[in-house]
């Protein structure tokens, strides 16, 4: 090999010096012609100015006696350089101590030149096992190119991630197919541009460039591939090598992470949504309409229908919402013979993918709902007495349905039981405020509300409108005769017979005691007098009763009709009760 520019022809030793010398540098993988051996105090031999760089290096015995200098004439020589001129420096050690008490001789005998081959092979060869048992024992897959970037070797851990040998005869086109090399989402193929090894051998810096190893017959795994050229010291390219980490147990970590972060941040939305539709429902004039609409945008579902008990063994649709919010559903639930029926019964979610085919499904329900898939949610209250069902139904088909929608059908579920709870509740303290305790009818609280109310209606429209006091006669003797308990019996009943002889628009309250108040709206008092007639003639156990009645006059109160009807009423018992006086213009 030619020496590099600059370089000074070797000093001259003895034969086996010089011998010894080019032996070493050979087995080191240097040029001998570019090593140099100083003894003593001798000089380098390099010129001043020289285009290349001399790097020297002491041979030194094991206990520090100097024996000389190696001196290395390359073009700025690299880290590698330098630790092969130090391999030939230990290499050299031996001979120079054998030999440094005798004289020099031109001339290796036999026996010394066999010793010094077998030092430098033995040298040699236990470098080459510390290198091959380096490689088979690292974690990291080691794979070495030629400069065409055919693959020459590979470590054990690199063969085993590649589930075969590697060849020398494979063109690296061919490389990413036969090996199962693919891009880092693991389904397209590496070209052979983009494998590490080809970008080392263009000049690119190859660091943690990811790999997706896809070997026949074994686990998928991903590498991260840090790569280089390699190069003798006279600068001459002898290939690529490719270190391999492997990061599946990092990559999988971090995808758990990430699906864990989503599951997460769907969570975080799932409570939002359902907060929101629990403040939707919990401020709404009506909460089963809300609750529907709730269910329907947290599903993202056509149409909800909220089904409740209306008698023993039927449920009928008391809200819904979305296209089918007119179609009035009736369900019997004596049995398991439908959808609604099933998760009634059971408590139970239960979802149809096709409800054409479902089986218990009327066969005209598909089409009157324009269903092609639904779930029935039953609606539990403290997590096991039905109140009722929500039927949610898609016009497209789902397959399935998704684990999320049936996570918050089943939260809501208990929410929205808690709201209608909740609404009936509140219902009936407001009917209890506004009723009678005893005969259900309604209360002078009721009266004062109803009464300017009909009387504004009255003036607006110009309708007649009248008024009437209704006193059970004698009802103190009868308390009196029969008892208290008795006495509250007849109220009830008055109250439940006289309210069957009235109008859904007309009112009748509980005045007080044994008096009861009237209002008639759209009758004059001739209309009236023939209503009170009525409601004589039923009051029960034969007891009678005294009513006064009095027509309202444009620009009268409430207080002033009534007052004229409270003295019609006291001249009817005056005259001797069970009787129906009408109030004069002016009395």
């Amino acid at each position: 090999m030619t020496t590099s520019t600059g370089s000074a022809p070797a000093r001259a030793h003895d034969a086996a010096t010089s011998a010894a010398l080019r032996l070493a540098a050979a087995a080191a993988g240097l040029t001998p012609g570019d090593v140099e051996l100083l003894t003593g105090d001798e000089p380098c031999t390099l010129e001043p100015g020289a285009a290349c760089t001399c790097a020297r290096v002491p041979v030194v015995t094991a206990w520090g006696v100097p024996l000389g200098a190696l001196c290395l004439h390359v073009p700025d020589p690299g880290p590698l350089a330098l630790a092969r001129l130090e391999d030939v420096a230990q290499l050299l050690v031996p001979l120079l101590e054998q030999r440094a008490g005798e004289d020099h001789r031109d001339v290796l005998d036999p026996e010394e030149q066999r010793t010094l081959a077998e030092l430098v092979m033995a040298e040699v060869e236990h470098r080459r096992e510390l290198t091959e048992a380096v490689l088979a024992t690292v974690d990291v897959g080691i794979l070495v190119a030629d400069p065409e970037g055919r693959l020459q070797m590979g470590n054990d851990t690199a063969i085993r991630w590649l589930g075969q040998p590697v060849r020398d005869d494979l063109d690296a086109e061919d490389q990413p197919a036969h090996y199962g090399l693919y891009r880092p989402d693991g389904r397209t193929l590496l070209t052979a541009q983009d494998s590490p090894l080809q970008r080392a051998l263009r000049g690119e810096e190859v660091v943690d460039a990811e790999v997706v190893v896809v070997p026949f017959g074994g686990p998928k795994r991903t590498v991260l591939c840090t790569a280089r050229t390699m190069s003798t010291a006279t600068g001459n390219l002898l290939g690529a090598v490719v270190a391999m980490h492997d990061v599946t147990a990092a990559r999988g970590r971090e995808a758990a992470l990430a699906e864990a972060h989503a599951q997460l941040a769907e969570h975080a939305e799932q409570v939002e949504a359902l907060a929101r539709a629990s403040r939707a429902v919990a401020t709404a004039e009506d909460p089963r309409r809300a609750v529907c609409e709730a269910v329907r945008e947290l599903t993202g579902a056509d149409a909800v229908h909220l089904l409740e008990p209306e008698a023993a063994h039927t449920l009928v649709s008391t809200a819904s919402t979305g296209a089918d919010e007119h179609l009035r559903l009736r369900v019997d639930v004596s049995s398991r013979s439908s959808p609604t029926a099933t998760a009634f019964l059971d408590g139970e979610q239960l979802f149809a993918a096709d409800l054409a085919t479902h089986p218990g499904t009327a066969p005209g329900l598909a089409r009157s709902v324009r269903a092609a898939s639904a779930v029935w949610q039953p609606v539990l209250l403290r997590g096991d007495e039905p109140l009722g069902v929500l039927g949610v139904v898609w016009h497209r088909a789902l397959p399935a349905l998704p684990p999320a929608v049936a996570s918050l059908l089943r939260t809501f579920a208990g929410e929205a039981a808690h709201a209608v709870e909740r609404a009936d509740l509140l219902a009936r303290l407001a009917r209890a405020a506004e009723r009678d305790a005893l005969t259900g009818l309604a209360n002078r609280r009721c009266w004062d509300e109803v009464a300017p109310r009909e009387i504004a209606w009255a003036e607006r429209t110009g309708a007649a409108l009248t008024f009437a006091l209704i006193d059970l006669d004698h009802f103190k003797r009868y308390n009196d005769t029969f008892g208290h308990l008795e006495g509250d019996v007849l109220l009830r009943e008055f109250a439940a017979a006289a309210g069957a002889c009235l109008r859904e628009v007309d009112t009748l309250a509980r005045w007080g005691g044994e008096e009861f108040v009237l209002a008639l709206p759209g009758c004059g008092s001739a209309e009236a007098v023939r209503v009170a007639d009525r409601i004589r003639a039923v009051v029960p156990h034969g007891q009678s009763a005294t009513i006064g009645i009095a027509q309202w006059a444009p620009g009268a109160s409430a207080a002033e009709v009534l007052a004229r009807a409270d003295g019609a009423l006291y001249r009817g018992k005056r005259a001797g009760r069970d009787t129906t006086v009408v109030a004069g213009p002016g009395t």
